[in-house]
């Protein structure tokens, strides 16, 4: 712009801009705030620069125009050092300290509180109660603790306890009143994949105790395969997509082939909603209702276990692309942020992932999904996609306290759920600490089961 007195370079649509408004940013789940005097004042012969990449390719078909930028990304920002990042032994080490503060043993119960506010047991989703079922199993070695066995025993013991109606199982307990509450399929799902490991490690290591496990995992997916295999079935989201990974397991486990047809029916439908991107993969949390990681990793994970159970080339090119929706809310770079309690930590962001179009902090959800981008890795003979599983997974211990507690809202941009939510210039480089929900500690010992079970040296 021409001035009397000079040349004014300005962004005539406002520093940013959201629904039709200039100068606006997202700054709330469900609220935008006014983001004014967002101006850079440049100096007589003051140079601005900012650094662009432009990919000119072919794309192979419609929805996998990102798929390339995704893997360019990767390679220009590098983000494989592991430098500075806590070691997988002090990880499981402090996250176990958190879990046997979180366990609880009633009249007739025992079990991993979800919250430290009650003693509800709850499972999949936010409450990962049944993950320590099984890392526990598999870490018990390494702890050295005689009570990890037992712990993980009885849990599985109690939660296959759970009542069952034509839609699966309950996955809340409430110990003080001793009452079984809520169904989701997102949680039912990823708790019998819990259980399948469980189960499948479980029977070849003494002396672990699986028939009360068996028992209520097939109960589980005959109850599921004969819902996805009735002519109705229409899933509303990609959330029954977790239910695919242990159908396909408890195929191996019992041999009964509808549990096959159905985790197969499944993986298809999927893929006929997905691959195009006209719907992308959405309703993978249960506080949210729109696209998110979450609902990638449910496709990425049916379709991975479908190429497992089948090795069929194209299960494994649909869980390349679902698994590249998920790289693509991975940070690779680390973040410049603000003076705060972030910066404090000199917290290094590459390898955390961002949470959903609509919740826009960052966390430590990657981590449930990395010990799957690392087979990734093997099937596709990459390397970078195994050297940034075993970053994300190290990377997002960082904030860990001195009890092996860690938040779970990391604020890298104007975007905040909990603290003061009307001034938008006090949000970015805050740290929301007191939600300590049991997920950020289960999808850890979960994950570092499956990457020991894989023989993955992670330090």
């Amino acid at each position: 712009m021409n001035r009397p007195d000079g040349v004014e370079v300005a962004a005539l649509s406002g520093p940013v801009s959201i629904n039709g408004k200039r100068g606006f940013v997202k700054a709330n789940q469900g609220r935008i705030l006014s983001y004014g005097d967002a101006w850079l004042t440049v100096p007589p012969e003051g140079i601005v620069e900012k650094t662009f990449f432009l990919e000119a390719f072919h794309t192979p078909g419609r929805g996998t125009g990102f798929c390339r930028p995704v893997r360019t990304s990767i390679g220009l920002f590098q983000p494989f050092s592991t430098d500075g990042l806590p070691t997988t032994a002090t990880i499981v080490k402090s996250k176990y300290q958190f879990a046997v503060s979180r366990w609880h043993e009633g009249t007739n119960s025992a079990g991993f509180r979800m919250f430290p506010n009650n003693n509800n047991y709850v499972m999949g989703w936010a409450g990962q109660s049944e993950a320590p079922g099984y890392a526990l199993l598999v870490l018990a070695k390494q702890l050295n603790d005689p009570k990890a066995l037992d712990m993980a025993q009885r849990a599985l013991d109690h939660l296959s306890t759970s009542p069952f109606n034509e839609n699966g199982f309950m996955v809340g307990y409430n110990p003080d009143k001793s009452e079984w509450y809520d169904q989701d399929p997102i949680s039912q799902g990823q708790a019998m994949d819990v259980f399948a490991n469980a189960v499948r490690f479980g029977r070849n290591h003494q002396p672990i105790k699986t028939a009360a496990w068996e028992a209520f995992l097939r109960k589980a997916c005959d109850v599921h395969a004969a819902r996805i295999l009735d002519a109705g079935w229409k899933p509303r989201s990609t959330a029954e997509g977790f239910l695919v990974a242990p159908l396909c397991k408890d195929y191996a486990l019992f041999g009964k082939k509808e549990y096959r047809q159905a985790a197969l029916k499944a993986v298809e439908e999927y893929s006929k909603r997905h691959l195009a991107m006209r719907e992308p993969y959405w309703g993978g949390t249960l506080d949210a209702n729109c696209e998110d990681k979450e609902g990638a990793w449910a496709g990425f994970q049916a379709f991975l276990a479908g190429y497992e159970m089948t090795h069929e080339p194209k299960y494994l090119a649909w869980a390349e692309h679902a698994m590249d929706v998920t790289l693509s809310y991975t940070v690779v770079w680390d973040i410049d942020l603000p003076a705060g309690r972030l910066r404090d930590h000199a917290l290094k962001t590459r390898g955390w992932t961002m949470v959903s179009a609509q919740n826009q902090h960052l966390d430590v959800y990657g981590v449930v999904y990395a010990p799957e981008i690392h087979r990734m890795g093997g099937y596709l003979k990459r390397d970078d996609l195994k050297k940034l599983a075993v970053v994300m997974y190290r990377s997002c211990d960082q904030l860990i306290d001195p009890q092996g507690s860690q938040g779970e809202q990391i604020n890298h941009t104007n975007f905040a759920q909990q603290g003061n939510l009307d001034d938008v210039h006090q949000m970015r480089g805050t740290y929301v600490e007191s939600w300590t929900v049991f997920w950020i500690t289960g999808h850890f010992l979960n994950a570092a089961a499956k990457f020991a079970e894989q023989g993955v040296e992670m330090d």
